[in-house]
């Protein structure tokens, strides 16, 4: 029987996290859930919180299932959504719970940040970026406003899985693909740019380091592996921005293939080698990520299934029952604008949808009319993602022949026959589970057991289930 490697992929969602166990033998993976829990912010006085300290307890339970299966893990590697943060002190100590990315106090930043020459084509030219309320440097620009009482206290700022990682080895440092969408870092220069934090007057030292997509953070701590019953194993620093290890396990078949992670958010993009700093670029929205091996995530963030899952927990019915509610009044004519900041962080969706209706004049409908306002977000995610396809091909001057649809939207297949369908080009979908495959390929890679994406990429097509729509 040939050698058995085992690597642990944290999977950290903005609603919940999953802990994965991966095997690696006889040139394949598998990939087993472990340990799942949900995840939402929590408002105390004036903001929303994520717990950090109830995520960090679920990860150790995760792993703790694991050692009791028998097994000792090689590796272990850590992903989440981008942009949030928490600030260590002096003492290695976590000041306070990171404040969530879906907090409203930003809203508005992105007019602060004009008056002193950061507006959204100066940070768009220096970072790649687009703006949107929740990304790093309005989070930290409102600190120093309202909470300067904790920035004078941090001795560093770590993003959510660096943070996590810190808490497992001591490590300080900050990954490249997590680092890159906190519009804080030069796309160009790959470094914390001076120029903003000059003008946002931000002590720039307070940044940590950066690590490579693939190198190791580090040793878990002793104490901590004796706390689990294990011996200590490699902490590896995989592409922790959730998307970026997403894309990694997407099976792309050429340099004319496009991507879509779809899930509560929906990243639609290309993988290239260089950013895209254009006038075009900039006016369609698109954003430039790092990627894993110094690729850049050329993609547009769109607000994918997080409106689907409202209404879900709003009507209190399962998710093939609102396919079927959906299929039933697909030629409805409603639409909404997916992107409008009502739909961000709604106290009630469905009357922000029927207001939408209203306040765009396409009629008034009653709540008991819930396959229209279904069908309608169905109909519009699939616009939206027909018409930046069509973006792409425009900016990129070449066609766009194939789409690998990934995440957990690649399971419902009416948004994927209404995506193939709109966009008229060749479809795939799967993995489902691509972001903690794409967190276990780095592993893999970095343990010496895959060369190089090619053959990550082929051992995720020989390894999973992957259909063409």
């Amino acid at each position: 029987m040939s050698e058995q490697f085992y690597s642990i992929a944290c999977d950290f969602g903005s609603s919940g996290g999953k802990i994965f166990l991966s095997k690696f033998q006889n040139d394949k993976m598998t990939l087993e859930e472990i340990h799942r829990f949900s995840l939402n912010p929590i408002k105390i006085n004036n903001y929303y919180y994520t717990n950090s300290i109830f995520m960090y307890s679920e990860l150790l339970k995760g792993v703790k299932k694991v050692i009791e299966m028998g097994i000792q893990p090689n590796s272990l590697g850590i992903n989440s959504w981008g942009v949030d943060y928490g600030y260590i002190d002096k003492n290695g100590e976590l000041i306070s719970n990171p404040i969530n990315y879906r907090d409203t106090r930003t809203i508005n930043t992105i007019k602060k940040l004009e008056k002193i020459g950061l507006g959204a084509k100066e940070l768009y030219k220096i970072t790649g970026i687009s703006c949107m309320p929740f990304n790093t440097i309005m989070q930290i620009y409102e600190d120093l406003e309202n909470r300067n009482d904790i920035i004078k206290n941090a001795k560093t700022l770590l993003f959510t899985p660096d943070l996590f990682a810190y808490f497992l080895t001591d490590n300080i440092s900050a990954e490249y693909t997590i680092a890159s969408t906190s519009q804080l870092m030069d796309i160009n220069k790959k470094n914390w740019s001076e120029e903003i934090f000059e003008k946002i007057n931000f002590d720039i030292k307070k940044m940590p380091d950066f690590i490579n997509t693939g190198d190791k953070k580090g040793i878990l701590k002793k104490e901590i592996a004796d706390y689990l019953g294990c011996k200590p194993f490699d902490i590896i620093a995989v592409a922790s921005h959730d998307t970026a290890s997403a894309v990694l396990s997407a099976p792309l078949k050429n340099e004319n293939s496009a991507y879509l992670s779809c899930g509560s958010w929906s990243l639609l993009g290309v993988e290239l080698e260089k950013p895209i700093l254009t006038d075009e670029a900039f006016n369609n929205g698109f954003t430039n990520e790092t990627g894993y091996n110094n690729t850049i995530r050329f993609l547009e963030n769109i607000n994918g299934l997080w409106i689907i899952q409202l209404l879900q927990k709003k009507y209190n019915i399962s998710f093939n029952e609102m396919e079927t509610l959906a299929k039933n009044n697909i030629e409805t004519k409603y639409r909404i604008d997916i992107n409008d900041n009502r739909f961000y962080n709604p106290s009630d969706i469905e009357e922000e949808i029927i207001n939408y209706y209203k306040e765009t004049n396409q009629g008034i409908i009653e709540k008991k009319d819930r396959g229209i306002i279904i069908s309608s977000v169905y109909n519009s995610l699939s616009d939206s993602y027909a018409k930046y396809i069509e973006s792409l091909k425009n900016i990129l001057q070449k066609d766009i022949n194939y789409l690998h649809i990934v995440g957990g939207g690649s399971r419902d297949k009416l948004i994927c026959k209404l995506t193939k369908d709109k966009t008229n080009i060749k479809a795939f979908a799967g993995p489902v589970e691509c972001t903690a495959i794409g967190n276990i390929l780095a592993q893999f890679k970095s343990l010496g057991l895959l060369k190089n994406v090619k053959e990550m990429r082929e051992l995720v097509i020989k390894s999973f289930d992957i259909k063409e729509i």
